[in-house]
């Protein structure tokens, strides 16, 4: 498949210059946020969420429109499903992500992973015969962020280019490392990473309140920043609470 060559430190200017159009004291400052404030306002990228059943068991949670075309959704209580009309610029997100029990940072991480596909995508799935980008599913969070491109195939590649973009939009990486110091009360002087404790655990919790995440989210972006040591990255599918 073809792909784009963005690099890490790419992926992270293109972030981070996005947010400092859309809050840039975000940059800086743990704040909490909206995904969908990103995705539909004009000072984001002004496109348009439209909430569906996507599977009947929530094996795809997100897709995005790069043409105009169609997606079968599946309404409620229904035996089959039903042919949706989707327009050009459409983020299709899995309604029952939507809903007040599912954990907030993972909601915002997957609305944000199919925004940046948008961002960064636009030339791979306009080339393909379909009118909607590879979906966003449970197997696609875990593609690991790391410190460099994985030696994935072009389609994990894109899926590994929209999360570091997400992780590094919704938790920036001069805010998290501020916080990650002042919450734990680490002296400027003291040799990171730090080696993980189950003590650090709430705080991490804590961490993930603060920038709108969830755990495990920041839990990888403070292993990918160099801040923390000591914790495997897993396999185990996310859970929606």
């Amino acid at each position: 498949m073809f792909y784009l060559e963005y690099d890490l430190p790419q992926l992270i200017k293109i972030a981070e210059d996005r947010l400092r159009i859309f809050d840039a004291e975000r940059l800086k400052v743990p704040k909490p946020l909206d995904a969908l404030d990103f995705i539909e306002l004009e000072n984001g990228l002004n496109l348009r969420l439209d909430p569906q059943r996507l599977t009947p068991n929530l094996s795809i949670w997100g897709l995005t429109a790069f043409n105009d075309g169609y997606w079968w959704v599946w309404p409620e209580d229904a035996e089959m499903p039903v042919k949706h009309s989707v327009q050009k610029g459409t983020i299709l997100i899995d309604e029952r992500l939507l809903q007040p029990e599912v954990n907030a940072g993972l909601r915002n991480f997957t609305i944000l992973h199919e925004g940046f596909h948008w961002v960064l995508h636009q030339k791979v799935f306009r080339r393909q015969k379909v009118a909607l980008s590879k979906h966003f599913s449970k197997e696609d969070i875990n593609v690991r962020i790391g410190n460099r491109k994985p030696a994935f195939s072009g389609i994990k590649i894109t899926e590994w280019q929209a999360n570091a973009a997400a992780a590094a939009f919704l938790m920036p990486g001069q805010a998290v490392t501020h916080a990650f110091l002042d919450i734990l009360k680490i002296p400027q002087k003291k040799t990171l990473p730090i080696k993980w404790t189950p003590e650090i655990d709430n705080q991490i919790f804590n961490m993930a309140n603060m920038f709108s995440a969830s755990y495990s989210a920041m839990k990888y972006r403070l292993l990918d920043l160099g801040l923390l040591t000591g914790i495997a990255y897993s396999s185990e599918k996310t859970n929606l609470n």
